[in-house]
């Protein structure tokens, strides 16, 4: 059976954006911190991953944000290999701080993918054994993110040039610079002013070094609804629900 694990981070400056709270693109990469730190811990970490050829690929995240720690904060990050079938795996994060409040909660969805034919692969029983999730021959669906109102223009939109320094170990972009570009192209006023309450991304084709990406947005009152383009393939789709900011 599946245990939680459990590791202590301190906020650092570096993770913080510029209202001193810890950015979207380092929720995601504390989360990821934890399972990757969890599957180092039970043998099966990256290096056993590509030395298989095969490597982790994230198809959705939901996240609902309570709050988000603020740098010096000591929080817990947890995560649980809930549920795998052949293909797929569904993993549960958490960020809790010191008096055991959740101040974060994410829901993803996994797959692996062939390192060499980018193509989706099966999940190596070793690495099935090691997690001890729930074994389903189905994993429901999560709710898709709302997509682009037809008849209302986009808002923002810019285009980035996908960096050397924007690419993972399984060789395409780190899923976290997904939301930099989300984030970005809304501007410093917009961002200073609202909280983000909740989010929904849905990663539909991966990106790679040297590919020219499109970020646009709808902004309405409480909530954005992204995309986010590669050439003419359409490599993202979120919304994300926002709060006025108290600071």
């Amino acid at each position: 059976m599946a245990e939680v694990y459990s590791m202590q981070h301190e906020v650092l400056y570096y993770e913080a954006d510029v209202t001193g709270k810890l950015s979207l693109p380092m929720i995601f990469n504390l989360a990821v911190l934890s399972s990757t730190q969890q599957s180092v811990d039970l043998g099966v970490g990256p290096d056993y991953a590509h030395a298989n050829g095969v490597g982790w690929i994230i198809l959705q995240h939901v996240v609902d944000i309570k709050r988000r720690p603020k740098i010096g904060e000591k929080v817990a990050l947890e995560t649980l290999a809930k549920e795998f079938n052949p293909f797929f795996a569904k993993r549960l994060y958490r960020i809790v701080d010191e008096a055991g409040n959740e101040l974060v909660s994410i829901d993803a969805l996994y797959a692996m993918i062939d390192m060499e034919k980018r193509k989706m692969a099966r999940i190596p029983q070793e690495m099935v054994d090691a997690y001890a999730p729930e074994r389903v021959k189905k994993i429901p669906r999560q709710p898709e993110p709302d997509h682009m109102i037809g008849d209302i223009p986009v808002d923002v939109d810019q285009q980035y040039a996908v960096r050397y320094l924007d690419i993972d170990s399984n060789r395409h972009v780190n899923n976290s610079k997904y939301f930099d570009w989300m984030q970005d192209v809304l501007g410093p006023a917009f961002l200073e002013a609202h909280e983000p309450t909740h989010l929904n991304i849905k990663y539909e084709h991966e990106i790679l070094l040297g590919d020219t990406v499109r970020s646009e947005a709808q902004i309405m009152e409480d909530k954005t609804i992204h995309r986010i383009w590669s050439g003419d393939t359409l490599s993202a789709e979120a919304h994300i629900d926002w709060t006025k900011s108290e600071n």
